[in-house]
């Protein structure tokens, strides 16, 4: 006969704030995602001729206008930038949130990965029933990689914090 033992686990405050911090991430993530394709693109669009713009006018000969494949190539890359910071900084929050429940970082790293890339996915499906949007394993892959790099941005401070605290003789505390 198999035993199954469940950890009782006390919510702190840090826990609230990080579970919090991540329901935000969610929320926001999911209203980006339910923007028509024509909303999107113009948002993004503005986006792209005010920052592509600035740079153009300091490097370009007067008088010149922007290339139009510069600016969809631009524009594209913002894009793909936006769903990997958005996924970092939703992976850090998560990261954070589940480590005030386990001191196993491993653990830690791997179920704050799973949720972030099943969240992605699920913002990838979601995608297919908004008007002129398509959900693309590409931002997928792009949305779990931002997470890897916030997951993995709080570990590396863990660890050096870790190291610091050993280093002077302090106790060695995981969580906080």
């Amino acid at each position: 006969m198999t035993t199954i033992r469940i950890k009782t686990v006390t919510l702190n405050r840090a826990f609230c704030l990080w579970a919090a911090a991540s329901l935000i991430c969610m929320m926001l993530i999911f209203l980006a995602s339910s923007q028509t394709a024509v909303d999107s693109s113009e948002l993004s669009g503005s986006l792209t001729r005010l920052v592509v713009g600035s740079v153009w006018g300091w490097f370009a000969p007067a008088g010149r206008d922007m290339p139009r494949a510069l600016l969809d190539i631009a524009e594209t890359v913002l894009r793909k930038a936006a769903h990997l910071f958005n996924f970092f900084v939703f992976g850090i929050c998560v990261t954070n949130a589940v480590r005030q429940l386990s001191g196993n970082m491993r653990r830690v790293f791997w179920a704050s990965l799973i949720w972030c890339s099943a969240y992605a996915a699920f913002d990838e499906l979601h995608q297919v029933f908004v008007p002129g949007r398509a959900g693309m394993w590409q931002d997928w892959l792009i949305d779990t990689a931002g997470a890897f790099l916030g997951a993995g941005a709080v570990l590396l401070v863990v660890w050096r914090r870790a190291n610091k605290k050993r280093k002077a003789g302090g106790n060695i505390g995981m969580r906080g």
